[in-house]
């Protein structure tokens, strides 16, 4: 079942980031009934969430849970980067080997990022960074959700070289070799070097979605589900979302 990546009282705020698993089903926005979806995600969090359509790109989505149309939901716009109401609903990345990223503001922003390789050779860490910045707030806490490690993701020099570019690092610190032994794209570096680039720590959580099949992996498995990183902000005197 989906498990706690974060729970912790900061101040005046409760963060919460959490992760399901295959278990809790597929949670893909586009391939799954609304009204299946809907359930899915209430036995998760108990409401339901905002994602976006992820391109993997660097587009930024602004959540608002009162402008989203009921005949729009569970989509509120094309983006890999998704910054929500203070308090607001939760909001969620789908991933199935890309990496989830959550930042949460000091005044109790959260910023969602969806980083697959293309994304993170755009900048789409950057832009999460900068999204929190340009709301006025300062990254408190990074999380990163469970995603595809160096042991499954064998990649080509010449696109370990783009994604170098884009997280701001030699392509030496993000290169490894793969369980078959081939070149390999060390995604959860690639992640940490760019956050680190902007003065941010954060922990890997989560194993590797291709050994590990508690979660979806389309590398691994070529499967057309996804599971999903979920985050939101509470008052710390609160025990539900």
């Amino acid at each position: 079942m989906a498990v706690d990546l974060l729970d912790r009282v900061e101040g005046m705020f409760r963060l919460r980031a959490v992760a399901t698993e295959r278990i809790d089903g597929d949670m893909h926005p586009a391939r799954v009934q609304s009204d299946v979806l809907h359930a899915r995600q209430h036995a998760v969090t108990g409401t339901r969430w905002t994602m976006a359509d992820q391109v993997h790109g660097r587009d930024i989505h602004v959540a608002s849970d009162s402008a989203v149309a009921v005949d729009a939901w569970p989509l509120g716009g094309v983006a890999d980067v998704i910054v929500s109401e203070p308090m607001g609903r939760p909001i969620a990345i789908w991933a199935a080997d890309c990496a989830p990223i959550v930042l949460f503001g000091a005044t109790g922003l959260v910023v969602a990022a969806h980083a697959g390789w293309r994304g993170l050779a755009a900048g789409v860490v950057d832009a999460a960074v900068g999204a929190v910045i340009d709301a006025g707030d300062s990254v408190a806490t990074a999380v990163i959700g469970p995603m595809v490690h160096p042991c499954c993701y064998e990649f080509s020099i010449d696109d370990i070289g783009l994604v170098a570019s884009g997280v701001r690092c030699a392509p030496a610190a993000i290169t490894a070799l793969s369980t078959d032994g081939h070149l390999a794209l060390d995604a959860p570096a690639a992640v940490r070097a760019a956050l680190r680039g902007r003065g941010i720590a954060a922990a890997v959580l989560g194993g590797c979605t291709g050994c590990n099949d508690r979660w979806f992996s389309h590398r691994a498995r070529i499967e057309p589900g996804r599971h999903a990183v979920v985050a939101w902000v509470e008052s710390h005197d609160r025990v539900t979302p």
